[in-house]
């Protein structure tokens, strides 16, 4: 699994000035079954260029994040042997903000492959899946281990502190409340779990909130050349580790002892 595909998104729709914020949560229960929820909400703008047909190539490439019910359909079979598309609701709120939440049942969490959001590559390949195992009451979720990146830095000329404080003032309105959330869940509670960012009975796989990045223009600044670098999931997690706004799972196994 790979980082910059999640990041050009937040790139995409930046051109777009228009608002996105996605979230994956899996929710595991002790018998092995599962619950995919998938939520994608759009600001207005990008939600009537998408309806309109348009983009630019932009919004176009973001339909996978809103699938109608064909899509979602297509998202299970991709999820593995036993998933079915249990509901397909449209989203709208009083702030303009619209899209679909899907939620998939699996069957079995062994043969679940899963990518946040349906997660495609560069060049529109599959990304590797995470994949889980479950012994008794401890659930191991396997993050695909990634080559280390081998692209190397661009070296850009230095941008003022003043210069970048004033475009950071001008763009955050554009990003506010963006944010990609990718979770693993025990509705039957979670005793223990051996993950970087843990909570209640939450595992956090990876959480993206762009405005609180833009509070510290480096930080925002390094986030966005990150798109440009093929990060693997442990190389990003130890860039931005600590960093307020960005929680990324670097290792390639963690458990969960279920209650």
């Amino acid at each position: 699994m790979k980082i910059p595909n999640l990041l050009l998104l937040a790139a995409v729709s930046f051109i777009l000035t228009s608002c996105l914020e996605v979230k994956s949560v899996v929710s595991v229960n002790k018998d092995g079954t599962a619950t995919i929820e998938e939520t994608a909400l759009l600001g207005a703008q990008l939600q009537a260029m998408m309806a309109q047909g348009g983009g630019a190539g932009g919004a176009d490439s973001m339909k996978d994040l809103v699938p109608d019910k064909a899509k979602a359909e297509e998202r299970a079979k991709q999820l593995g042997e036993g998933v079915t598309v249990k509901s397909h609701e449209d989203v709208k709120l009083p702030d303009g903000r619209g899209g679909v939440k899907v939620t998939y049942a699996v069957a079995d969490i062994r043969k679940l492959k899963y990518t946040p959001f349906g997660a495609k590559s560069k060049e529109g390949k599959e990304e590797k899946p995470a994949t889980f195992a479950l012994d008794g009451s401890t659930l191991t979720m396997t993050l695909p281990v990634d080559k280390k990146s081998d692209k190397p830095k661009s070296e850009k000329p230095a941008v003022p502190k003043e210069q970048m404080m004033a475009q950071m003032a001008m763009m955050k309105p554009m990003f506010a409340g963006m944010r990609m959330t990718a979770e693993i869940k025990a509705p039957g509670g979670v005793a223990s779990s051996d993950a970087t960012h843990f909570a209640g009975d939450t595992m956090t796989v990876l959480d993206m909130q762009i405005d609180k990045l833009m509070d510290k223009p480096e930080n925002f600044m390094g986030f966005m050349e990150s798109a440009e670098q093929n990060l693997s999931m442990a190389e990003a997690a130890d860039k931005f580790k600590g960093v307020e706004g960005i929680k990324i799972e670097g290792k390639g196994t963690v458990k969960m002892e279920l209650k």
